[in-house]
């Protein structure tokens, strides 16, 4: 046995106009896209010789393949110039001379629409798995974001096991051999924290007070803007409203005007203090309130 591609190629230059290799005993596919110039190709009992391909275009007239393994003629779809075909089993010739032309070019003509339908059933083919691949994708995405949102799902399902572990745990601290309450255990946590706080509350109230009369010993004759700044300055903190909020900032603005001379940098140390304190008595009052709804 004979390799067809090797032995053509050896054999015969890229110029030939014909080749002719009866009975070489060649095998596997032959590819002639490199012989353009060919005119006559014949490969008769060569019966592990399996398929064809020719140059395109090419100037092929005459071909013969009987007796060998070719069994796809769609090559014959590449050849306008054909005239006479030997078949691959019967060696039967179709259109061996002028008169007969005809049958070949039918032949040609029934491969060509052969080789364009099966061109499209590929390309069909293609499509599909293409469509499959894309389907796959995104099945394959689905999945991932559904194991992502059930991760999640485990996350915060043991957050809140964890939480409620640790309500559980402080709840046998503030209350031992007692059943879980959530009710009283917040309960307790604001009177505690109400205790913490109100000394607190007290104390920094104390410091601002000894602030203020500081201020206002320094401010002199403008003693009473003192007052008026610290007012201000609680309804800033307390007031949202934007529009409010730019006239009390027009205000400050000119209240500390009046108080930067006499008072120079204690003014802020001042204001910070009041909002200290406010936010505190905040704080308590919401605690307070939160211990008379018991």
């Amino acid at each position: 046995m004979v390799h067809a591609q090797d032995f053509i190629e050896n054999k015969f230059p890229k110029d030939v106009k014909e080749i002719i290799a009866y009975n070489d005993d060649l095998e596997g596919h032959l590819d002639l896209s490199k012989y353009p110039n060919l005119t006559k190709i014949e490969f008769g009992s060569n019966s592990r010789l399996r398929s064809l391909k020719l140059a395109r275009p090419n100037k092929i007239s005459y071909i013969s393949t009987f007796h060998s393994g070719v069994d796809d003629l769609t090559f014959l779809a590449d050849t306008p110039n054909l005239q006479t075909i030997c078949l691959s089993r019967t060696g039967e010739k179709i259109g061996d001379g002028p008169g007969n032309a005809y049958i070949a070019k039918a032949l040609r003509e029934a491969c060509k629409e052969n080789y364009r339908l099966l061109s499209q059933s590929d390309q069909q083919i293609e499509q599909e798995r293409e469509n499959n691949k894309e389907l796959k994708q995104k099945f394959a995405n689905a999945q991932q974001e559904n194991q992502a949102l059930k991760n999640q799902s485990q996350q915060k399902q043991q957050t809140i096991k964890d939480q409620q572990s640790q309500m559980n745990e402080l709840s046998n601290i503030a209350f031992p051999n007692n059943p879980y309450d959530f009710t009283k255990l917040k309960q307790d946590i604001i009177r505690l924290k109400f205790q913490e706080l109100a000394p607190q509350v007290r104390n920094e109230s104390a410091k601002l007070a000894q602030l203020i009369s500081e201020a206002k010993n320094k401010a002199g004759n403008f003693s009473s803007v003192v007052d008026l700044i610290l007012e201000t300055q609680r309804q800033i903190v307390k007031n949202n409203e934007t529009s409010q909020q730019d006239k009390l900032s027009g205000k400050m603005e000119a209240y500390q005007t009046i108080l930067a001379s006499s008072l120079e940098g204690k003014l802020q140390t001042l204001l910070n203090k009041k909002t200290e304190v406010l936010e505190l008595e905040k704080h308590l009052g919401s605690l307070q309130q939160n211990l008379s709804y018991k």
